[in-house]
Protein backbone atom coordinates (compact mmCIF):
# COMPACT_ATOMS: atom_id res chain seq x y z
CA UNK A 1 0.00 0.00 0.00
CA UNK A 2 2.92 2.06 1.17
CA UNK A 3 4.37 1.88 -3.05
CA UNK A 4 0.82 2.75 -4.43
CA UNK A 5 1.83 6.22 -2.22
CA UNK A 6 4.94 6.73 -2.91
CA UNK A 7 4.47 6.18 -6.69
CA UNK A 8 0.77 8.27 -6.67
CA UNK A 9 2.97 11.81 -4.86
CA UNK A 10 6.18 10.67 -7.38
CA UNK A 11 3.34 11.25 -10.20
CA UNK A 12 1.88 14.58 -8.87
CA UNK A 13 5.30 15.68 -8.45
CA UNK A 14 6.29 14.78 -12.00
CA UNK A 15 2.78 16.67 -13.28
CA UNK A 16 3.60 19.89 -11.15
CA UNK A 17 6.80 20.35 -12.01
CA UNK A 18 5.79 20.58 -15.96
CA UNK A 19 2.67 22.21 -14.78
CA UNK A 20 4.36 24.90 -13.24
CA UNK A 21 7.14 25.26 -15.71
CA UNK A 22 9.42 24.59 -12.84
CA UNK A 23 12.41 23.93 -15.43
CA UNK A 24 12.00 27.17 -17.37
CA UNK A 25 10.21 29.25 -15.33
CA UNK A 26 13.55 31.50 -14.80
CA UNK A 27 15.64 30.47 -17.15
CA UNK A 28 13.87 31.07 -20.71
CA UNK A 29 15.29 34.74 -20.49
CA UNK A 30 17.76 34.73 -17.70
CA UNK A 31 20.80 33.02 -17.17
CA UNK A 32 19.47 32.27 -13.68
CA UNK A 33 18.11 28.55 -12.29
CA UNK A 34 14.83 28.17 -10.71
CA UNK A 35 17.22 26.88 -7.52
CA UNK A 36 19.24 30.17 -7.84
CA UNK A 37 16.52 32.92 -7.86
CA UNK A 38 14.82 31.24 -4.85
CA UNK A 39 18.18 31.47 -2.85
CA UNK A 40 17.88 35.11 -4.41
CA UNK A 41 14.32 35.24 -2.71
CA UNK A 42 15.11 33.84 0.46
CA UNK A 43 18.10 36.19 0.88
CA UNK A 44 16.05 39.30 -0.13
CA UNK A 45 13.48 37.77 2.91
CA UNK A 46 15.31 36.41 5.60
CA UNK A 47 17.42 39.45 8.02
CA UNK A 48 20.79 38.43 8.76
CA UNK A 49 20.57 35.54 5.85
CA UNK A 50 23.76 32.92 6.30
CA UNK A 51 25.17 30.56 3.92
CA UNK A 52 24.31 27.43 6.70
CA UNK A 53 20.25 29.32 6.65
CA UNK A 54 20.06 28.62 3.26
CA UNK A 55 21.63 25.02 2.71
CA UNK A 56 19.14 24.16 6.13
CA UNK A 57 16.33 25.74 5.03
CA UNK A 58 16.78 24.48 0.94
CA UNK A 59 17.61 20.93 2.27
CA UNK A 60 21.00 21.53 0.23
CA UNK A 61 24.64 20.59 0.40
CA UNK A 62 26.81 23.16 1.88
CA UNK A 63 29.27 22.85 -1.03
CA UNK A 64 26.35 23.51 -3.44
CA UNK A 65 24.97 26.43 -1.87
CA UNK A 66 28.62 27.96 -1.32
CA UNK A 67 29.40 27.60 -5.34
CA UNK A 68 26.22 29.49 -6.03
CA UNK A 69 26.98 32.23 -3.48
CA UNK A 70 30.47 32.83 -5.06
CA UNK A 71 28.32 33.11 -8.39
CA UNK A 72 25.90 35.70 -6.56
CA UNK A 73 29.34 37.48 -6.33
CA UNK A 74 31.26 37.09 -8.53
CA UNK A 75 27.75 38.77 -10.86
CA UNK A 76 27.68 41.10 -7.73
CA UNK A 77 24.52 40.27 -6.93
CA UNK A 78 25.30 39.75 -3.26
CA UNK A 79 27.92 41.31 -0.70
CA UNK A 80 29.23 40.17 2.76
CA UNK A 81 29.62 41.04 5.96
CA UNK A 82 31.14 39.85 8.90
CA UNK A 83 28.66 40.06 12.10
CA UNK A 84 29.42 42.19 15.32
CA UNK A 85 28.81 39.61 17.76
CA UNK A 86 30.92 36.56 15.91
CA UNK A 87 33.37 37.85 13.30
CA UNK A 88 33.05 34.30 11.51
CA UNK A 89 29.60 34.51 10.59
CA UNK A 90 29.33 35.85 7.33
CA UNK A 91 25.63 37.39 6.75
CA UNK A 92 24.33 37.79 2.86
CA UNK A 93 22.48 41.13 1.73
CA UNK A 94 21.49 41.40 -2.23
CA UNK A 95 23.12 44.75 -3.83
CA UNK A 96 21.14 46.94 -5.99
CA UNK A 97 22.22 44.81 -8.96
CA UNK A 98 20.59 41.67 -6.73
CA UNK A 99 17.65 43.07 -5.79
CA UNK A 100 16.70 44.59 -9.38
CA UNK A 101 17.69 40.95 -10.89
CA UNK A 102 15.58 39.52 -8.39
CA UNK A 103 12.89 41.43 -9.27
CA UNK A 104 13.07 40.99 -13.08
CA UNK A 105 13.05 37.07 -12.45
CA UNK A 106 9.48 37.52 -10.01
CA UNK A 107 7.80 39.45 -12.68
CA UNK A 108 9.08 36.21 -15.04
CA UNK A 109 7.55 33.61 -12.70
CA UNK A 110 4.14 35.47 -11.98
CA UNK A 111 4.03 35.75 -15.89
CA UNK A 112 4.11 32.08 -16.29
CA UNK A 113 2.04 31.70 -13.12
CA UNK A 114 -0.65 34.02 -14.94
CA UNK A 115 -0.11 32.20 -18.27
CA UNK A 116 -0.74 28.48 -16.00
CA UNK A 117 -4.18 29.65 -14.59
CA UNK A 118 -5.39 31.92 -17.74
CA UNK A 119 -8.71 30.55 -18.72
CA UNK A 120 -9.32 28.47 -15.15
CA UNK A 121 -12.89 29.49 -13.40
CA UNK A 122 -11.94 32.08 -10.22
CA UNK A 123 -13.74 29.37 -8.25
CA UNK A 124 -11.57 26.76 -9.37
CA UNK A 125 -8.61 28.85 -8.50
CA UNK A 126 -9.68 29.65 -5.63
CA UNK A 127 -10.21 25.16 -5.23
CA UNK A 128 -6.66 25.13 -6.51
CA UNK A 129 -5.46 27.54 -3.87
CA UNK A 130 -6.94 26.12 -0.92
CA UNK A 131 -5.86 22.20 -2.18
CA UNK A 132 -2.22 23.73 -2.25
CA UNK A 133 -2.97 25.20 1.48
CA UNK A 134 -3.71 21.44 2.37
CA UNK A 135 -1.01 20.28 0.89
CA UNK A 136 1.57 22.55 2.52
CA UNK A 137 -0.34 22.46 5.38
CA UNK A 138 0.24 18.60 5.32
CA UNK A 139 4.14 18.50 5.03
CA UNK A 140 5.08 21.58 6.69
CA UNK A 141 5.94 19.06 9.74
CA UNK A 142 7.99 17.34 7.44
CA UNK A 143 9.89 20.66 6.40
CA UNK A 144 11.29 22.46 9.31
Amino acid sequence: MLENYIQEIKGFNRFYTRAIGLFNIYTDESSYSATEALILFEISNQEDCTAAYLSNFFLLDKGYISRILKHFEREELIVKRASEEDRRIQYIDLTELGINTLNSLALKASSTVEKMIDGISEEKIQELIKSMQKIETILHKKIK
